[in-house]
């Protein structure tokens, strides 16, 4: 590898599951996007469904 060429890591892609007012979606946690269907959801609903994942989320401090 040449010096000052960029190292690429290998980042699997983190699809979650989550049901959210009596609808499935699919959450791609790394680009921050939502899915019904494998269709992409508006920007809107985006916001209320990752507000409400990542609150469910969230790793409690002791």
């Amino acid at each position: 590898m040449k010096k000052g060429t960029p190292k690429r890591s290998a980042v699997a892609a983190s699809i979650v599951d989550f049901a959210y007012d009596n609808t499935s979606y699919q959450i791609d946690t790394q680009h921050r996007k939502v899915y019904r269907k494998w269709i992409e959801v508006e920007s809107a609903r985006t916001y209320l469904i990752m507000s409400a994942w990542s609150a469910l989320n969230v790793k409690k401090v002791v």
